[in-house]
């Protein structure tokens, strides 16, 4: 159980306590307890709340700890330390007790183990990331029966340069068509038979090169796939993305 999360939980909860000292109730706990050490007027002790409100009692409790932590700033006596400890040790057993529960409440509602949909363990991440990965192959290979890329650059830019192989390559892996459309008309090595630029670039609102915008001739939407030199595998991530939130190409 993450430690945070569990510290989280124990300023969230607490039960509701009526007034008494810590030998009266052992169920209260720490958290009411009235040191006998006398505390100095600038930092009085707290009232146990009467109210059986949760909010009044988490927040009484919360500034009972702060009040302590404060107090063994201010005057770092052993007195005052052994009391912020104590209030520690009462939140430590707290958070214990809940990250029981949690797991057995876990165990009763599986659908909200973020876990099984999340892995974490080395063996179980192992195989959330293969299937992972044979679900964006398919993505790829849906995007490319439908949509195609074009390709914006100009042949004096050194990003360009170095994007075109790295683009290439992943139009071949997938099967995906590219249009090329140089805005110097000179073509690069890769793309020899690009377009020249009769305004494509300006209705697709290109301010920087290399841009890689995705078309899909069917519905005639399109969309940014990269902007700058960018890696296959972010290409690849990039339009697994935009599918998913799409739900389509």
């Amino acid at each position: 159980m993450n430690k945070l999360l569990v510290w989280g939980c124990c300023c969230l909860i607490s039960s509701a306590v009526q007034a008494g000292n810590y030998y009266d109730d052992h169920a209260v706990g720490w958290f009411w307890y009235d040191d006998p050490i006398a505390i100095t007027q600038d930092h009085p002790a707290l009232p146990t709340p009467a109210s059986t409100d949760p909010n009044i009692i988490v927040n009484a409790a919360k500034q009972k700890i702060n009040s302590a932590l404060n107090q063994a700033i201010v005057s770092p006596t052993i007195e005052n330390i052994t009391k912020y400890i104590e209030l520690q040790e009462a939140m430590g057993t707290r958070a214990e007790m809940i990250s029981g529960l949690w797991q057995q409440a876990l165990l009763k509602r599986p659908d909200l183990n973020y876990s099984l949909k999340h892995p974490t363990n080395n063996v179980a991440l192992q195989v959330y990331h293969e299937q992972e990965s044979r679900e964006k192959e398919a993505a790829m290979s849906a995007f490319a029966q439908k949509t195609g890329l074009f390709f914006f650059y100009k042949s004096t830019c050194p990003y360009c340069q170095r994007f075109a192989p790295i683009l290439k390559n992943f139009a071949a892996r997938y099967g995906m068509t590219v249009i090329p459309v140089t805005m110097d008309g000179i073509p690069l090595p890769e793309f020899p038979d690009s377009r020249r630029d009769n305004g494509q670039s300006q209705k697709f609102q290109v301010t920087v090169t290399p841009s890689l915008f995705a078309v899909n001739p069917y519905t005639q939407k399109a969309f940014p796939v990269a902007y700058g030199l960018t890696s296959e595998t972010e290409l690849r991530e990039n339009i697994y993305k935009m599918m998913s939130r799409d739900g389509k190409s």
